[in-house]
């Protein structure tokens, strides 16, 4: 098992993380953040989910569950923070964990500060996923005669 590592040093990997941005078919900078949380706190889960907000927070992908609603096989704790920009509620963070105290002052910090970089990212200029998904859906065309 890797060590537990600091809110520091965890906090710069997640930084360069984003910074690199450099999805691929295979990953991207959400799994890297999510898998940094993971491996450097030891947790179960780590879920990034995507919110719109227009009347009120909607889920990106169809028919799927508000992170409170879930949770992975074992979990004890779980926190879910949300992610904003200027008030917009732009997604959450949802991390679970099979330990009872896990978590702490320290850990509610840290999975705010990421919180914060994840707005910051998903939202920053060339942002294609947020920018599409904010778009309004095409008006029906008509049935041709």
């Amino acid at each position: 098992m890797r060590p537990y590592r600091s809110t520091r040093d965890l906090l710069a990997d997640i930084e360069q993380a984003l910074a690199e941005n450099r999805p691929s078919f295979h990953h991207s900078p959400l799994e890297k953040v999510a898998g940094l949380l993971a491996e450097g706190r030891h947790y179960g889960w780590v879920g990034i989910y995507l919110t719109l907000e227009k009347q009120a927070a909607t889920p990106l992908l169809p028919n799927a569950v508000h992170p409170a609603q879930f949770e992975a096989s074992g979990t004890r704790k779980k926190v879910i923070v949300t992610m904003k920009i200027a008030g917009r509620e732009i997604g959450f963070l949802n991390v679970e964990s099979n330990r009872e105290n896990a978590f702490g002052g320290d850990e509610r910090v840290l999975l705010e500060r990421v919180a914060g970089l994840l707005a910051k990212f998903l939202v920053g200029p060339g942002k294609y996923l947020i920018r599409k998904a904010a778009e309004p859906e095409p008006p029906p065309k008509a049935a041709a005669a």
